[in-house]
C-alpha cells in the first residue's frame, strides 16, 4: 500500500496534471484516512485530523517531502476520539473539530497535550456533528449532522454563534424535505463576505454514488425547511460522489473532488461572488 500523501497542484492544472509539491513519509505522521484539509491563508498553513493517532496536525504552507509538522495536538487532555474533520479561524486562531456529540476549539497555537479551550455540548444542541465550517466575519459556525436518537436520519445544517459554549441551542436550522439535505457528501465551506454556505449533497440516502448528486448553496439567514439559493449537478449531471468544496474568489471559480470520478472539478460560479 502506498503511503498516505497530500498533493499540491497548480491553479490552473487541468487533465493528467502532475503535482507541484507532495507531502509523504514517516515524518509527516499523515494516516491512511483523511478526511479533511483546511488552509489558514493568514499564516500559509493547513490543518489535518489524523484519525487513527487522535491529533491535529498542522504543517507549513510550503510544506514538500517528508516533511515533519510544525505542531501535533495528541493527548488525553485533548477529548480528541475518532477525529474526522475539522476547520480553521485564522482571524481569532482557533481550530475546530466536530465530535459525535460536541465540537471542540483549540487555540490554534497550541501543541501537546492540551484541552479544548471550549466545548459545545448538551441537549439542546441537537449536535449529531458530522462536519463544520466556520465564518469568523459574521461570527457564526456552521455544524452538520443529523439528529441525535436515529429517529430522523436527514441531515440538517445547525447554525451558533461562533463564541457558543456549553448546552446552547442553535440560531437557525436549516433541514427538511424541501432542502434536499439527505447526506453530505464530506466536508463543506463558507463564503463570508457574502454569509453563503457550500455543500456537497449525495443524490441518494444510502447509496455512495449517484448522478443525482450536486453542489448546493444555503444563506446563514436561512432557517427551516428552505431549498438552496442555487444547485449545480443532478438530475443527470456530471457528479457522482462529490466530496469537499472549496472556493476560488478571485477568479470566481467553484472548485469539487469526485471519489467516484476520481477528479477535481472547476466550475465557473460567478452568481456566488
Amino acid at each position: 500500500m502506498a503511503h498516505p500523501q497530500i498533493a499540491a497542484f497548480a491553479r490552473l492544472a487541468d487533465g493528467g496534471a502532475k503535482p507541484t509539491r507532495l507531502l509523504a513519509g514517516q515524518k509527516t505522521l499523515l494516516g491512511r484516512t483523511m478526511h479533511a484539509i483546511s488552509y489558514d491563508a493568514i499564516h500559509d498553513e493547513f490543518v489535518v485530523p489524523q484519525q487513527f493517532g487522535q491529533a491535529i496536525l498542522t504543517f507549513r504552507g510550503g510544506a514538500n517531502g517528508e516533511e515533519a509538522p510544525i505542531r501535533v495536538i495528541q493527548g488525553s487532555r485533548t477529548q480528541l476520539r475518532d477525529l474526522a474533520r475539522l476547520d480553521v479561524d485564522p482571524v481569532h486562531n482557533e481550530i475546530f473539530v466536530p465530535m459525535s456529540d460536541s465540537v471542540l476549539v483549540y487555540d490554534r497555537e497550541a501543541s501537546g497535550n492540551v484541552a479544548p479551550i471550549r466545548v459545545i455540548k448538551g441537549p439542546d444542541t441537537q449536535l449529531g456533528a458530522g462536519a463544520l465550517a466556520v465564518d469568523p466575519v459574521n461570527n457564526v459556525l456552521v455544524v452538520s449532522g443529523r439528529t441525535p436518537g436515529g429517529q430522523d436520519r436527514r441531515t440538517y445544517l445547525r447554525i451558533f454563534n461562533r463564541t457558543d459554549e456549553g448546552n446552547v441551542k442553535p440560531k437557525r436550522v436549516i433541514g427538511g424535505p424541501k432542502s434536499g439535505l439527505r447526506q453530505l457528501g464530506g466536508p463543506f465551506t463558507v463564503y463570508p463576505p457574502r454569509g453563503l454556505i457550500i455543500a456537497s449533497v449525495r443524490g441518494q440516502a444510502g447509496v455512495l454514488a449517484s448522478d443525482e448528486s450536486y453542489v448546493a448553496v444555503w444563506s446563514i439567514e436561512d432557517n427551516g425547511d428552505v431549498p438552496p439559493r442555487w444547485k449545480i449537478g443532478g438530475p443527470q449531471g456530471v457528479l457522482r460522489m462529490p466530496r469537499g468544496v472549496t472556493l476560488d474568489p478571485k477568479n470566481k471559480n467553484l472548485i469539487v473532488t469526485d471519489k467516484r470520478l476520481n477528479a477535481v472539478l472547476t466550475f465557473h460560479f460567478p452568481e456566488i461572488f
